[in-house]
């Protein structure tokens, strides 16, 4: 299921570029980077269309290409979607102070919905690739402050992509967030010393999510829980101001 959310919707510039094209680096500019060497991702299969694999960029409304700001890459829920605006990463921060991106997620087999090991490891290649383009494209972002989070299937991605990645995910990402998913992870030993922040939106998830908190922290994970119930399986608006408030502590951003 996809978070119930509301993007952001300003009229911003959007240029989608081919792999030898560089966008413009200015404030508030979102564009996308297509890959068609790619697989058909998970929502592409799912919904039986020809939307290749793609990766959107927004870039925050205080960007400056002369200072270092930190990363924030979102993976949604349900079959992730087809990465055409990191949405749920603009809501967040308020488009402001993060670099954001959303990419899609990857499956070998979407009989099975729910993201398994298998699938991890077949997604991260290609989750590689989008990252080193996103590099060459945004040179100014800061190498020590980069957060990876998922909702649901997105979160059982990130957990997936920590494990089958020989640990390249965990140096790459300086701190994780998992909201309502990402209980298969098995290597919580490459979270400790890590910021991790579990979100629970449904009482009856809570168990099973503090679960995860405690196994994170038990490894040396440096944890923080949010429970915001709505009853539901989602990721609650309610509950950005407190994710922001942790991403502004792990990213030693003063509050605004």
């Amino acid at each position: 299921m996809m978070p119930k959310v509301m993007l952001f919707t300003a009229l911003l510039a959007c240029s989608v570029v081919a792999d030898q094209t560089q966008p413009a680096l200015t404030p508030g500019n979102r564009f996308t980077v297509t890959f068609p060497e790619m697989p058909t991702t998970f929502h592409a299969r799912a919904a039986s269309n020809n939307v290749p694999a793609q990766m959107t960029v927004f870039l925050p409304r205080n960007y400056d290409l002369n200072q270092k700001f930190p990363l924030l890459v979102f993976l949604n829920g349900g079959d992730g979607g087809n990465a055409a605006n990191p949405g749920v990463a603009r809501g967040i921060t308020k488009e402001m102070d993060f670099i954001c991106a959303v990419m899609p997620l990857f499956k070998t087999n979407v009989l099975n919905y729910v993201m398994r090991d298998e699938d991890a490891q077949f997604m991260w290649p290609h989750f590689r690739t989008m990252l080193e383009r996103l590099d060459a494209l945004v040179p100014n972002i800061d190498k020590s402050r980069q957060i990876l989070g998922g909702f649901s299937n997105g979160a059982h991605a990130a957990a997936g992509l920590i494990d089958m990645s020989d640990g390249e995910v965990a140096r790459r990402f300086s701190a994780v967030f998992f909201v309502e998913g990402g209980g298969r992870l098995m290597h919580y030993d490459l979270l400790a010393g890590k910021p991790f922040l579990m979100v629970s939106s449904n009482i009856k998830s809570k168990p099973r999510a503090e679960e995860i908190r405690d196994a994170a922290k038990l490894s040396g994970a440096i944890t923080t829980f949010i429970c915001h119930d709505v009853g539901s399986h989602d990721f609650p608006q309610a509950t950005y101001p407190a994710v922001l408030e942790w991403l502004r502590n792990v990213t030693a951003l003063p509050q605004r």
